[in-house]
């Protein structure tokens, strides 16, 4: 959902240089990016774009090589919604982040589940986030 013009991307299962160059083949195969380097001691990628891309495109591509990104997801509890629009605001606040896959919010449930890529972002980045916008929020 996010788009991006650089950045570290968190990779798991790469073992040897032979895994490592396989990921940047892989990553270059991917139309915008540019430049790619993994360092295998702390198990990251990264990459350079020539124009933004969608990051789920990147997980997408790792997936299928067997390096899977580390997205975890991350609940948030948040008061102060009134209305669809509240929702609305706080999801598109939250895709715009560097490195948010996926964000749903619940009006109901006064809650947004927020996958993101590791290294990318964190649970305090995005109750930052949706705290600034006027809606306090803390992880569950």
């Amino acid at each position: 959902m996010t788009q991006s013009l650089n950045g570290t991307y968190q990779l798991q299962d790469m073992a040897c240089g032979n895994c490592a160059r396989q990921a940047e083949d892989v990553a270059r195969t991917i139309k915008g990016v540019s430049h790619a380097s993994v360092d295998l001691s702390t198990q990251t990628i990264s990459l350079s774009f020539e124009h933004p891309i969608e990051e789920s495109l990147l997980v997408e591509a790792f997936d299928r090589i067997g390096y899977s990104a580390v997205t975890p997801s991350a609940e948030l509890s948040i008061t102060g919604m009134h209305c669809s629009h509240c929702v609305t605001t706080i999801e598109k606040a939250l895709k715009a982040m560097p490195g948010i896959l996926s964000a749903e919010v619940s009006l109901a449930a006064e809650k947004a589940i927020v996958t993101y890529w590791q290294g990318r972002t964190d649970p305090e980045a995005l109750v930052a986030r949706v705290t600034e916008l006027g809606f306090p929020a803390q992880p569950v």
